[in-house]
C-alpha cells in the first residue's frame, strides 16, 4: 500500500473510480509477497504490480471487469508450470491468489493510518467486500459481518502487532486475509563514519527512516549526510532508552569504548528489534565484559549481532553497510542468514 500510495491519493483527490487487487496468498515462489496490491482508475492508469509480469495483464483485466460493475468481487487465482514460470512473470512456477474488488471508503482510513506511519491492522473477507481496520490506539472501523468473527479478529490482529503480517486465515465463518501494515523501520546509526555513509543510503533507499547520531561534529555534518535527521550529542543526552520502539533498529559503528557503551546500553534497554555492533571478536569480549558488570544478563547481550552484518564478503565500506542492511532486514523477517564469521572488522 504505502509503494502506491501517492497516486490512490492523486486519485481519491480527482474522484476517480478505483478497483484494487490485493496479492491474498503466495504457494512457491512468487515476486511478490501476500499484502502487495495494484491498482487502476477508470481512466485506465495502473500503479503497483502484483507478478512483474503477464499476470499483471490478467489482473488488469478482472480490475476493469469490477470497475464496469459486472462483478463486485474477483478472486482470480494464477499458477503456472516451471516451463512458463518465465513468460508468466512467477518465478519457478509459483502460484498467486488475488482478491479484486472495488475501492471502498474504509480503505480512505487505511490511507490515513498508512501515510501517518502508524501501525494499523487491516481484515478483510475473502468472499465479500467486507473489511475492518484496528487503528494503533485500539479504534475498530467497519465489520465483517458477524460479531464474533469481528472480536476473534481484533484478537488475533492484535497478537500479530506491530507487525508486519500478512497471511490468510481460517475462521469457523470463513476465510479472513488478515494484515498488520507496519509503519517503514527506523535505523538508528551511532557513529558517523565511512560506513554510516553508505549505510544511510541504502536504508534511505529500502524506504527506512534513518537518524545518524553522533557528538562528533566533524564527522557529523550536512554535507556528509545531506538530507537525513542528524543528531548532535551523546548517546545518553540525545536519547532515552523509550524512544527505541519495536521498529527500530540500532547499529554502533564508533569502534570507542566511551561511545560504544552508551550506545549499547541504550540498546539493550530499548524494545528494538536489532542491535547491532562493529568490532572483531576481542572487542565484542571486551565490551560484553563490561556490560556484564554493569548488570546486563547473558541472555540480554545475545541480542547484540556482532560481529556486526551478514558473511556476504568483501571490506570496503559500501560492502559492509550492504551486510549489515542485510542483518536488519533478515531479522525484521525472521530470517537467519550467514555471519561474518572469519572477519575482524572495526580493527
Amino acid at each position: 500500500m504505502r509503494d502506491i500510495i501517492d497516486d490512490l491519493k492523486r486519485w481519491q483527490a480527482a474522484g476517480e473510480d478505483i478497483a484494487l487487487a490485493t496479492i491474498i496468498e503466495t504457494r512457491g515462489s512468487s515476486l511478490r509477497t501476500a499484502g502487495t496490491r495494484m491498482a487502476i482508475n477508470k481512466a485506465g492508469e495502473i500503479t503497483g504490480s502484483v507478478s512483474s509480469g503477464c499476470v499483471d495483464g490478467d489482473t488488469v483485466a478482472e480490475m476493469e471487469a469490477v470497475l464496469t460493475g459486472e462483478f463486485i468481487i474477483r478472486r482470480p487465482f494464477f499458477g503456472v508450470s516451471d516451463e512458463q514460470a518465465w513468460s508468466a512473470g512467477l518465478a519457478c512456477g509459483g502460484a498467486i491468489d488475488v482478491l479484486v474488488e472495488r475501492w471502498s471508503p474504509i480503505y480512505d482510513q487505511l490511507l490515513t493510518e498508512v501515510e501517518a506511519s502508524h501501525p494499523v491492522g487491516f481484515a478483510s473477507l475473502t468472499n465479500q467486500p467486507v473489511h475492518l481496520l484496528r487503528t494503533a490506539t485500539g479504534e475498530v472501523y467497519g465489520s465483517l459481518g458477524d460479531s464474533a468473527l469481528d472480536t476473534a479478529v481484533i484478537e488475533d490482529l492484535a497478537a500479530f502487532w506491530p507487525g508486519p503480517h500478512a497471511k490468510k486465515h481460517a475462521y469457523p465463518q470463513g476465510e479472513v486475509f488478515l494484515e498488520v501494515l507496519a509503519p517503514p523501520p527506523t535505523v538508528l546509526i551511532f557513529g558517523a563514519t565511512d560506513i554510516a555513509i553508505p549505510l544511510a543510503r541504502l536504508s534511505k533507499t529500502l524506504g527506512y527512516q534513518v537518524i545518524v547520531s553522533d557528538a562528533r561534529r566533524a564527522f557529523l555534518t550536512e554535507e556528509r549526510f545531506p538530507g537525513f535527521d542528524i543528531r548532535f550529542g551523546w548517546p545518553q543526552e540525545v536519547f532515552k532508552p523509550g524512544d527505541f520502539g519495536t521498529g527500530w533498529a540500532i547499529v554502533v559503528l564508533f569502534h570507542d569504548a566511551k561511545f560504544d557503551i552508551p550506545a549499547l546500553d541504550l540498546a539493550l534497554k530499548s524494545d528494538a528489534f536489532y542491535i547491532g555492533f562493529l568490532g572483531s571478536r576481542t572487542t565484542q569480549a571486551d565490551r560484553h565484559g563490561t556490560l556484564l558488570e554493569m548488570g546486563f544478563s547473558a541472555e540480554e547481550l545475545a541480542r547484540i549481532h556482532g560481529p556486526i552484518g551478514l558473511n556476504i564478503g568483501g571490506k570496503e565500506p559500501p560492502m559492509i553497510a550492504l551486510s549489515i542492511l542485510s542483518e536488519i532486514v533478515a531479522v525484521r523477517h525472521r530470517r537467519e542468514g550467514g555471519r561474518l564469521s572469519k572477519r575482524d572488522v572495526g580493527k
